[in-house]
């Protein structure tokens, strides 16, 4: 999504196909919640992380799953590495702060894996999201989180630019299965600028991301001048940041 602009954040696991209808953007959406929790594991515990990612993490967040207590899950690997950023992390959605909490509960029980103990840096998230659209069936695969900063004196005016000019995109795109979701998010704690908006997509496959790409690319192509205007105006510039993440385990309801 070229010049879309953002300060990065995480996110995400409503882009595990939050089993909702499929619904437009512009309709009221019950509020959805995701916690992101990030490491920075040095490479040589790679295979240790993932290793207690599967045994730890996957079968608690499979129960929580089962039961209710939360909607969908994630473990991810980042894909575009750099040398302050995180390489590792795991994301879960829930309608209610309290399903949230009760992950974190479960993980307490069981204690830190050797793989996070390895990490030289950690990192958690709280999002909310009330703007989003699942796709249709499938396993994601690749993660894209594209955010940026809005305007500080009016941060809806970015979405509601993104639902005018890109969101038809977005669902033709979804209805075809480039997509599995597509969301946007923004921080529930707020531990950056308050005006942090990311957008969340996960694909099928690596081709799917081509597809997306070239679909929002000529959409863009396509709006005149006062609409460029609009759109990329509704942004701090030079504030996007990017994330690609292979995603390793995908759980929900």
């Amino acid at each position: 999504m070229r010049n879309i602009r953002g300060v990065l954040v995480l996110f995400f696991a409503g882009a595990m196909a939050v089993p909702l209808a499929f619904s437009q953007a512009d309709q009221a959406q019950p509020v959805i919640y995701t916690y992101v929790s990030q490491f920075q594991v040095p490479r040589a515990s790679w295979a240790q992380y993932s290793e207690g990612a599967e045994k730890s993490f996957v079968p608690i967040a499979d129960k929580l799953v089962a039961n209710g207590t939360i909607l969908s899950y994630s473990t991810f690997e980042h894909i575009v590495h750099t040398p302050e950023g995180y390489t590792h992390g795991a994301a879960w959605t829930s309608n209610s702060i309290a399903g949230l909490m009760k992950v974190l509960d479960e993980l307490r029980k069981a204690g830190p894996q050797p793989g996070q103990t390895a990490a030289t840096k950690h990192e958690d998230y709280l999002m909310q999201t009330t703007t989003y659209a699942p796709g249709g069936s499938g396993v994601p695969a690749y993660l894209r989180v594209v955010c940026q900063n809005a305007k500080p004196d009016n941060p809806d005016a970015y979405t509601a630019a993104l639902k005018k000019y890109l969101w038809p995109t977005f669902e033709d795109q979804l209805k075809k299965g480039t997509a599995l979701y597509v969301g946007l998010d923004s921080q529930y704690v707020n531990t950056i600028a308050p005006s942090t908006r990311c957008l969340v997509i996960t694909y099928p496959n690596a081709e799917s991301m081509d597809r997306w790409a070239a679909a929002v690319n000529s959409t863009l192509g396509r709006m005149n001048q006062q609409d460029r205007e609009a759109f990329y105006g509704s942004t701090v510039t030079d504030s996007r940041r990017d994330i690609m993440a292979h995603i390793t385990h995908a759980g929900h309801k």
